[in-house]
């Protein structure tokens, strides 16, 4: 079995953290946010490796229909929803069609492709996802003065509360943020929940004042995630990874249409052509053991046994699995990219790597395992079958 070492793109975008992935990597904090690494052929960001001392892109190796990731969120990313698979390829012909260049910041489709993701934490991580039931984020909006208008608009559904708040005047948005600011300093006593989600809602007031995401806590759901537990987001869920460290693996596509908590383009009738609009709140997912594990039944993320484990997910394009070592097995034969992110790990094929380090497998002959010696945890995206 061939394993290629990978050279992997670095992000560094503003909402990054200083120190997450360099400390994954190793590497000493440079003072500026490293906020992903790529590792796959997306041409915005394509892994390398090397043959015969010569560095060639993964891309002339394979055609891996995903993109894997390290997510290191300092602060929260922009709100924000994938297209399907055929908005996706309408979006990129018309804005082709319009000679809307590739690299414009206006651009909404950059590839023909949908984006369906996991994310993985591993730390505690902050997200937010789907839209929660119009009667509990009434009674969230509630407790921030100057909503009634907004409160009003909910009672007609979200297509229209999202149409008064994305559509204030400048003057009513600076009074909103002065409102989520005060509503965040008296806490309401005795609801954990709406102190968190009025707690966040002054965080995004301070970083972006008069955005139209400041609210977004106190209408859509917020996850808290614990290390290993998964979230799956389809298409056309609003959505936001706020705080945390975690791998992230989609299908190849960098197809973003924004809602807020961005300086970033914010397409509001793209956006609404491509949302889900019923309430929805994501199932958090933990690692199920697989046959071969023998980890027997399932125990808090944190004390995993050594062995394989899944998720399930409803994608055709990649699985993601978690392989704890000595002696993890994992009978999946398509191209796969595995990222170690504690221990070394001895690899079937006689590569070893260490922590930070990440590598290609391709497709194995039927009953060639992908094997881990060492003591070791990673995850593994592959192309299913």
């Amino acid at each position: 079995m061939r394993i290629y070492r990978l050279e992997n793109t670095v992000k560094h975008y503003p909402w990054g953290s200083t120190d997450w992935i360099p400390r994954l990597l190793g590497k000493n904090p440079s003072g500026e946010p490293w906020a992903e690494l790529w590792m796959g052929v997306h041409s915005a960001g394509p892994s390398k490796t090397r043959i015969k001392g010569k560095s060639v892109f993964l891309s002339e190796l394979t055609e891996l229909p995903f993109l894997f990731k390290f997510l290191a969120a300092g602060r929260a990313l922009s709100i924000q929803a994938h297209p399907d698979i055929e908005q996706a390829r309408k979006g990129f012909e018309e804005e082709n069609r319009t000679g809307i260049a590739l690299s414009a910041p206006e651009r909404n489709y950059r590839d023909p492709s949908h984006k369906p993701e996991i994310l993985c934490p591993l730390s505690p991580f902050t997200a937010m996802a789907g839209f929660r039931e119009p009667g509990e984020a009434e009674e969230l909006l509630a407790l921030v003065e100057r909503t009634g208008g907004l409160r009003a608009a909910l009672k007609a559904g979200y297509r229209e509360f999202l149409s008064a708040l994305f559509t204030a005047g400048p003057e009513e948005r600076q009074g909103l943020n002065a409102a989520v600011l005060e509503a965040a300093d008296k806490s309401p006593p005795g609801n954990e929940g709406a102190r968190r989600a009025l707690a966040l809602c002054g965080e995004f007031a301070r970083d972006y004042p008069g955005d139209p995401g400041i609210l977004s806590p106190l209408y859509l759901n917020v996850l808290e995630l614990e290390p290993f537990q998964g979230v799956f987001i389809s298409p056309g869920i609003l959505h936001a990874y706020v705080r945390g460290f975690a791998v992230e693996c989609m299908a190849n596509s960098d197809n973003v249409l924004r809602g807020g908590l961005t300086t970033k383009h914010v397409d509001m009738a793209g956006l609404f052509r491509i949302l889900s609009w019923s309430p929805f709140k994501p199932e958090l997912l933990r690692p199920e053991p697989l046959r071969q594990s023998g980890a027997g039944g399932m125990k808090s993320p944190e004390a995993l046994p050594p062995g394989a484990y899944g998720y399930k997910i409803p994608c055709t394009e990649f699985s993601l699995f978690l392989l704890r070592g000595p002696g993890a097995e994992l009978e999946a034969p398509g191209d796969a990219i595995v990222a170690i992110i504690r221990g070394r790990a001895e690899l079937a094929g006689g590569l070893s790597l260490r922590q930070g380090e990440t590598a290609f497998i391709p497709r194995r002959e039927a009953g060639e395992k992908l094997s881990v010696r060492g003591d070791c945890t990673l995850f593994a995206a592959l192309v299913p079958g």
